[in-house]
């Protein structure tokens, strides 16, 4: 009996002598994880839902006076399903209380907003979208502020965070930096949300400020995002074709302020636009630290 006990003691030993992972490693990495996702990905994914809130708000806007336009239909329609699969993904692979809280207030907004995006669209239900469409896109940002922290370690215990068991700097200057390109796929819709918003039957007293804020919020980004220390020459090349696209409009700023565009023009721009800056966003996802 004696040997085999002492048989067993040494397997154990040699065990963890040849580095088998104790329980605590495999925990830490586990916590690297976003459930079954990178952090990198659920930054990216939940930042696309800003950009689908502004996109379906920018697709009604325009079938109003392009009832027929197929292509913005088919838009609204599959932005709407992706978005609210996109939630559910990002809802279920999180362990983070702040998190889901946030999840639930987009959840909240959503019950009005999807109601009114359904809608066959009309000026009344359009007017409605141009004052909630804000209060979804800030909900949605609020989850992308949530899992950045998440990835921290604010799912963990206070001792685990004193022992520093988080994301280097590093790490989170990358997320950060995702989550900056990612706005550009957002700030994309939005300009010509409030371009069509900035039409004389729908134009408010705020309009054209937003119009402004939103174009100049994404030039100054693009600044930020040519500078990057994570840059890298495939980076550098599809930040020159977001650049590209970007000066059609910096070009034309006059007719973007006072509708110069067509508005078959703008819709196809601004989509251009943010296929470009997702391109951008998912190279930095798979940046490597």
């Amino acid at each position: 009996m004696k040997n085999n006990f002492t048989s067993k003691f040494m397997v154990l030993f040699f065990m963890i002598g040849i580095g088998i992972p104790s329980i605590n490693n495999i925990s830490a990495q586990q916590s690297m994880k976003y459930g079954m996702l990178t952090f990198n990905k659920a930054v990216n994914i939940s930042g696309k839902q800003r950009m689908l809130s502004q996109k379906m708000a920018k697709s009604y806007l325009y079938l109003v006076e392009n009832p027929s336009d197929m292509k913005a239909k088919r838009d609204l329609l599959t932005s709407k399903i992706i978005f609210e699969k996109q939630n559910g993904i990002i809802k279920q692979n999180s362990g983070y209380k702040a998190t889901k809280d946030r999840i639930a207030k987009v959840d909240q907004i959503w019950i009005e907003f999807k109601k009114l995006i359904e809608s066959t669209p009309n000026y009344d239900n359009a007017k409605k979208i141009i004052d909630l469409n804000t209060d979804l896109l800030k909900a949605t940002n609020d989850v992308v502020s949530a899992v950045i922290v998440e990835s921290k370690g604010a799912n963990k215990s206070s001792d685990a965070l004193l022992e520093d068991e988080g994301l280097g700097e590093s790490d989170l200057e990358l997320k950060k930096m995702i989550n900056m390109a990612g706005r550009q796929r957002m700030l994309s819709q939005r300009l010509a949300l409030y371009y069509f918003a900035n039409q004389n039957t729908l134009k408010t007293k705020n309009s054209e400020s937003m119009l402004n804020n939103v174009y100049n919020e994404l030039d100054g980004a693009i600044t930020m995002l040519l500078i990057s220390n994570f840059n890298n020459e495939q980076i550098d090349e599809k930040l020159g074709v977001a650049m590209t696209k970007w000066e059609n409009v910096k070009n034309n700023k006059e007719k973007l302020l006072n509708q110069g565009f067509k508005p078959s023009e703008m819709y196809k721009l601004s989509n251009d636009l943010t296929k470009a800056f997702n391109v951008v966003t998912g190279l930095y996802e798979k940046v490597k630290i």
